[in-house]
């Protein structure tokens, strides 16, 4: 009777988190379809707009590591609250922007504020116990499912104009406003230990950080992360841009596209994912998403008309969404849980480059070769991932930190 409390205590915990990341990611995603067509309304061009993603992911490079260690020292909840309240304020700044520093500036505060997707991943892994853990991380997928799906189309809808989009920046500052309220009142204090699990000073399981680094083949893993990450904003940062030069789309048409991406994820997220991977192993799920990540990527080089090339996008960033939960849940046996914070900030911050690397990548590619050598490139970013989880992954497999960890990885 205890074991089925607990659980159920747990299962509460992780939805609360869910729902509070979900409000948070709605108000995220109202954004991502503005950016590509502000910037030039203020005066930028298509660099302005790789730049403007890039200084979003340098701040959450640098910055991203602290919250995690913070938050391994003071508790998930202040930590997260504070990373929310931060997010509100950069979309608050992003309102009023009327020259293109103001833009810059608020995507700055916005990567500062950018640990609480990291806090919140390892809140989760807290909160459950290893054969929940793809589940659990499922959970933050469908999170980010739900706001891409609500996120983008409301910033859409919003922009009644092509030059105003005021409106759904003060509404994505008012959604991560209540997030953090919710998050500061609901969520409970202190680090959430699944029932079973050992104290803190029990053992092996109290292995610092900079010990856990030095295992063969982890610091490669972390930087699949960046990896991933890289061919996933050089994707988002090509694809508005390939979609208005070849089918003439705009603000509206990119939001309600990636609206339906998010209705994949919450499809293919959480107990669809856990299942694959129950069955498979993470290695193997992460293989296949990868692969087919990678060459939805390549087909695009020579895609054209409406339905290729839409297709081809809801197929690439589709299968992307599936490899980070993935990722995330191998990271989180990889370490002691009293290091998992900081370990999701390092993971954080390996991603944070892949996104400074990816936009600016692109933007060489498409300015050397077209949208055709950007894609082919993008992809064979994608395809080192694969390589990886086919040589290195299955070294790292074998080397897990214990026992119940190699079992959770196979």
């Amino acid at each position: 009777m205890t074991r089925l409390i607990e659980r159920a205590r747990q299962q509460s915990l992780a939805w609360l988190v869910f729902f509070v990341i979900v409000v948070d990611l709605i108000g995220f995603g109202i954004v991502i379809p503005i950016l590509p067509f502000l910037s030039p309304q203020l005066g930028g061009g298509t660099d302005d707009i790789a730049l403007i993603l890039a200084t979003y992911s340098v701040a959450a490079a640098i910055v991203a590591p602290v919250w995690g260690r913070l938050s391994d020292r003071f508790g998930r909840r202040p930590i997260l609250s504070l990373c929310l309240f931060g997010g509100a304020m950069s979309h608050f700044v992003l309102a009023i922007a009327d020259t293109l520093w103001l833009v810059y500036l608020s995507r700055a505060v916005a990567g500062m504020m950018a640990g609480g997707v990291p806090v919140a991943t390892a809140l989760i892994a807290d909160a459950s116990t290893p054969d929940q853990r793809s589940r659990a991380m499922g959970l933050i997928g469908r999170a980010f499912g739900i706001g891409l799906i609500l996120g983008p189309v409301i910033g859409g809808v919003l922009s009644r104009s092509e030059t105003d989009f005021a409106l759904p920046c003060l509404v994505a500052g008012i959604l991560s406003m209540l997030a953090g309220l919710l998050a500061a009142v609901l969520l409970p204090g202190g680090r959430i230990r699944p029932a079973g699990e050992p104290s803190d000073d029990d053992g092996g399981k109290n292995v610092s950080l900079g010990i856990t680094l030095q295992r063969p083949g982890l610091k490669l893993f972390i930087v699949q992360f960046g990896f991933h990450t890289c061919a996933v904003s050089a994707s988002v940062y090509l694809f508005p841009l390939w979609v208005a030069s070849g089918l003439d789309w705009q603000a509206r048409e990119v939001g309600l596209f990636f609206g339906l991406v998010g209705v994949v994820m919450v499809l293919t997220q959480g107990n669809l994912l856990g299942r694959m991977t129950d069955r498979f192993g993470a290695l193997w799920v992460l293989r296949g998403a990868a692969l087919c990540f990678s060459a939805s990527l390549l087909l695009s080089a020579a895609a054209s008309g409406m339905w290729a090339m839409s297709a081809l996008g809801l197929l690439a960033f589709s299968t992307a969404t599936l490899c980070l939960p993935v990722m995330n849940t191998i990271a989180s046996h990889l370490v002691s849980p009293v290091s998992r914070g900081r370990f999701f900030g390092v993971t954080a911050s390996s991603a944070a480059f892949g996104r400074i690397a990816g936009p600016l990548v692109a933007a060489a590619l498409l300015a050397q070769g077209g949208f055709q050598l950007a894609w082919l490139g993008t992809g064979a970013v994608v395809m080192l991932v694969v390589a990886w989880s086919v040589t290195y992954g299955m070294n790292l497999q074998t080397e897990a930190i214990s026992s119940e960890q190699d079992g959770a990885l196979r």
